[in-house]
């Protein structure tokens, strides 16, 4: 169940993921090793930051990214990182996504 779970909120994220369907013996390969590196993964930032899933979770879904644009530019920007956020990342050792994470001119 907890594997489950955490397939499941890995599948929440912005990482574009289908419903998988096992007819075949790999995907269920497949499926349950993602499953285990999910948690894996969940298990991993919970010692290293010393705080549950769910509050590391919480405090990371504050990091947004809002597009701006108009008739001649397109802008991807971040908002600003809480503190916790921030602590949790650099305990983690993940560095802080840039403010400006992309901008185009269109034609």
């Amino acid at each position: 169940m907890v594997i489950e779970r955490c397939f499941r909120s890995l599948k929440r994220t912005q990482i574009k993921m289908v419903p998988m369907y096992h007819w075949a013996s790999r995907r269920i390969v497949s499926h349950v090793k993602i499953c285990v590196l999910a948690l894996l993964i969940e298990r991993i930032a919970e010692m290293t930051c010393g705080m549950s899933w769910h509050h590391i979770q919480r405090n990371l879904e504050t990091l947004q990214i809002t597009e701006f644009f108009d008739l001649k530019y397109r802008v991807l920007m971040r908002n600003e990182v809480t503190t916790e956020a921030r602590n949790i990342l650099k305990s983690l050792k993940i560095k802080v996504p840039k403010q400006l994470i992309h901008a185009e001119k269109t034609a």
